[in-house]
């Protein structure tokens, strides 16, 4: 009994759409009149369908992968979507079991019948999800898959979830902050969309003022807007972010663009505090070195003053980043060449920062949020700009 080369794609997996940067120059009216023309070729639709009479099955990669019956449409499903259905089913972490389980290069006998592995968990499937009363939104847009215009089951949310189109977040945006505004990053991926624009001009190796906009049509984001710093190096950027006053977001719920308009010209007066902030601190760490404590032993097989600060402020968050990632930090960011002086606060930020960009957008956004972390605590332990350490 083996299991199929895990690579192998029984759901579709999550992919980038379309990316830009800063070097792109385009403006936010010239990013929302593209996402607008995507969004038309997806052309998306949603069903309301109890789970219980929605036919779902599981198939080998040769033989087409997932798919679902919704109206007249054959689908296929994307593992986002799979594992969001999953979550209604009566028990935790099953989604994932069946897809295993579908995985599995065997067969097994029963009473003289023989079962290959898929079929037995869309058999397992089957039976959990007609004990499903529930009606749900099923999601379907258009796919360019190996060159065809394919529909996928991308989204399974709730009755209640309140669909916001990207073209109309950005619209939103455009509002609020100007359609000539400079992106200095556009990233739409098949569960969110994140846009970057330039809250002053672009200044070479200088944090400048930014606000991030984030946004899911299928359930994996809320409307938000960030404000952070973000530094420009070579082709690099970096960002930055106090969460304190620097962020507002909006559910999937009620009159969301109503709510943006009342809420966030006021919610924008505390972005600008939070932007003035994290300038003053970012300024402060490029003279706060981070050393080992008098008195403390050091040996060539120990982590150096800086890796050990980062892996104590790791261990004090509730989410923590993976061991790899760390890794990735240690031998490789805090001595890129884009980052500040090693044994600096700002070089841990920046390494941090810089190993972000390789990620995918939602642990970007974590590891953003950790190197805030690292600045915050390593501003309110240092002492006469120095943060001391014990190995």
């Amino acid at each position: 009994m083996t299991l199929l080369d895990p690579r192998a794609n029984i759901l579709l997996p999550s992919s980038t759409i379309l990316q830009l940067d800063h070097e792109a120059g385009k403006t936010l009216s010239e990013v929302a009149h593209m996402q607008s023309l995507v969004s038309a070729k997806q052309a998306r639709h949603d069903y309301f369908v109890p789970v219980s009479a929605v036919p779902l099955a599981l198939f080998p990669p040769e033989d087409g992968g997932g798919v679902a019956v919704l109206g007249n449409d054959k689908v296929k499903i994307s593992l986002p979507a799979f594992r969001q259905m999953a979550q209604h089913l009566e028990v935790a972490g099953l989604g994932k079991i069946l897809e295993q389980t579908a995985k599995l290069d065997s067969t097994a006998g029963w009473r003289g019948q023989e079962a290959r592995a898929f079929e037995a968990a869309n058999l397992m499937l089957r039976m959990w999800t007609q004990r499903v009363s529930k009606t749900l939104r099923w999601r379907v847009c258009s796919r360019r898959i190996n060159g065809e215009t394919t529909r996928v089951l991308d989204g399974v949310v709730t009755e209640s979830y309140v669909p916001l189109s990207h073209s109309e977040a950005l619209s939103l945006a455009v509002d609020h902050f100007g359609g000539d505004s400079n992106v200095i990053e556009y990233t739409l991926t098949t569960e969110t969309m994140r846009v970057r624009i330039a809250d002053e001009p672009l200044k070479l190796g200088k944090p400048i003022k930014m606000i991030e906009i984030w946004n899911s049509e299928n359930g994996h984001a809320s409307l938000s807007f960030w404000s952070k710093l973000w530094k420009l190096i070579c082709s690099n950027g970096m960002a930055a972010t106090l969460q304190d006053n620097g962020r507002a977001r909006y559910n999937h719920v009620g009159n969301m663009r109503q709510r943006v308009d009342d809420h966030l010209p006021q919610q924008l007066v505390g972005f600008r505090l939070a932007q003035g902030e994290t300038s003053d601190l970012y300024e402060q760490s490029l003279a706060t070195r981070i050393d080992f404590a008098p008195g403390t032993e050091v040996t060539d097989s120990k982590p150096g003053p800086v890796e050990t600060f980062i892996t104590e402020v790791n261990a004090k968050r509730k989410t923590r980043l993976p061991d790899r990632v760390l890794t990735n930090v240690f031998e490789r960011g805090l001595r890129d060449e884009t980052s500040s002086p090693y044994g600096t606060l700002a070089g841990a930020v920046d390494g941090i920062t810089r190993v972000a960009q390789e990620e995918s957008l939602s642990l970007q956004h974590d590891m953003e949020n950790f190197s805030n972390a690292v600045l915050l605590d390593g501003i309110v332990r240092s002492v006469e700009n120095r943060v001391l350490v014990a190995a």
